[in-house]
């Protein structure tokens, strides 16, 4: 399940899709979040297993977000929150490195995502 505006997998923040803020259900879809956010993202650096993303990293501004899968397949997110409040705080920090870099700003916008 997508969010309807931005298309983004569906993860629900107080009742608004996380990433463009419209009105969502309470269903969280994370299967395809690693991938989405890969190639949304043109700064996401990703290490691949079989083609599928196992590894993803983003850095901005001296801080860094990470989300893997570990051995048990479960995935792992680094800081230690919530998926929702991992992605809302990987955006928060998107938003603020978009200010300074025109073609983060650029993908940003593209992707309909709300600024923080």
């Amino acid at each position: 399940m997508n969010c309807a505006i931005c298309q983004a997998p569906a993860l629900p923040l107080d009742g608004a899709c996380v990433f463009c803020h419209s009105p969502i259900g309470a269903d969280e879809d994370s299967d395809e979040l690693l991938d989405y956010l890969a190639e949304k993202i043109p700064i996401a650096k990703v290490k691949r297993n079989r083609g599928r993303i196992t590894d993803l990293t983003i850095e901005t501004r001296g801080r860094s977000c990470r989300a893997y899968f570990n051995k048990k397949e479960a995935l792992e997110l680094v800081p230690p929150v919530h998926l929702t409040a991992w992605v809302d705080l990987l955006l928060t920090r998107l938003s603020d490195a978009a200010a300074v870099d025109p073609d983060l700003r650029r993908a940003y916008f593209r992707s309909g995502w709300a600024l923080r």
